[in-house]
């Protein structure tokens, strides 16, 4: 019988800091030059955050002291940075408590469950709001279970770390808070990655199809009701859609004519390296997977590892970019769509 450790038996500091407006600012004006600092002093030998939801709208921030570091010292550089920026930025409105309670409880439910819900609130309690402008150090829970034990959290906090280094560059640089730019860097992330971690076109369609039945079944999301304006949306795009994609998958795919530059090109060589590791961990048997209750499984299957991985990690980024579920699931959809018209440009999806 497979035990992982305990989930918070870890070095890394984490910091929730709940901030009810558009975190991006905070990110790029906070948490970035903070990062820089301490990988230019030496302090950290990792980091990476994640957009939450969890008793109010917040950025979860961990950062690993490097070896022979205090962690004190950590700690106390980062208290000193978000501070500083809520002092000069904060947040000026605060969260809908009573209109958000319903819809918080539902996604922590779909997420943890009942049981972790009634352990940490009660069968008739509610979930409370932390303070806007505040922060928490809250010990980060490693999730050996999703990403395949103790070997798949080390890739996976490797991978996180490019995954925001990544998304910090396109919020500094991009017009993220315009919904098509946000919705366009987000399909051609997502893309890149599933085209390098599965070769074959309909693999791709059958994942994002997977994909997004998964989220509308989890969030109980009434997309089907979507479907129609899901269509009409990609038929006014589908063209040129395709044509990008297209190039994606031959950048990805490492076509001699096609080699992409900048970010598109940092996070190509990110994926295949990312792959890379996998396929190697898988060979190794270093992945064990649990899902629910049910005991830890060692998977060697390269078929089934892949695409346990690639959701989460895709996932993940979307999160980090502030890409929503319903906006998840539009993309799966649209996607899958733009790979099933290529494959069969005649026939049904």
């Amino acid at each position: 019988m497979t035990h992982f450790p305990s989930p918070v038996a870890h070095d890394w500091i984490s910091v929730h800091v709940f901030y009810a407006s558009n975190a991006n600012p905070m990110l790029v004006e906070g948490v970035r030059p903070l990062v820089d600092d301490l990988r230019a002093e030496g302090l950290i030998s990792r980091y990476f955050f994640i957009k939450y939801w969890m008793e109010g709208p917040h950025v979860r921030l961990r950062v690993l002291p490097a070896p022979g570091v205090d962690p004190a010292v950590v700690r106390a550089r980062v208290d000193e940075a978000i501070e500083a920026f809520l002092r000069r930025r904060p947040a000026l409105y605060e969260v809908d408590s009573a209109g958000l309670g319903d819809l918080y409880k539902q996604m922590f439910l779909a997420e943890y469950g009942r049981e972790r819900w009634d352990e940490e609130y009660g069968p008739d309690g509610v979930m409370p709001m932390r303070a806007n402008n505040s922060w928490h150090h809250i010990p980060y829970e490693r999730e050996y279970g999703r990403y395949g034990g103790p070997a798949g959290i080390e890739l996976a906090e490797w991978h996180f770390e490019h995954s925001s280094d990544v998304v910090l560059d396109l919020l500094a640089t991009t017009n993220v808070h315009v919904r098509p730019v946000l919705l366009g860097l987000s399909a051609q992330l997502t893309m890149m990655m599933c085209a390098v971690f599965l070769a074959d076109d309909r693999r791709i369609a059958g994942f994002l199809d997977e994909y997004r039945r998964f989220w509308e079944v989890s969030y109980s999301e009434p997309s089907d009701d979507y479907h129609a304006s899901f269509d009409n949306s990609y038929r006014k795009m589908d063209a040129a859609l395709r044509d990008r994609l297209t190039q994606i998958r031959a950048g990805a795919r490492e076509h001699a004519d096609v080699r992409p530059g900048g970010v598109e090109g940092r996070w190509s060589a990110h994926c295949r390296e990312l792959r890379d590791r996998v396929v190697a961990a898988t060979e190794r048997g270093d992945l064990v997977f649990q899902r629910g209750g049910a005991e830890p499984t060692e998977v060697r299957d390269l078929d089934a590892a892949l695409p346990i991985l690639l959701s989460s990690y895709v996932h993940m980024t979307n999160n980090r970019l502030g890409v929503s579920i319903l906006d998840e699931i539009y993309l799966s959809y649209v996607l899958r769509t733009a790979l099933l018209d290529d494959l069969a440009p005649a026939g049904r999806r």
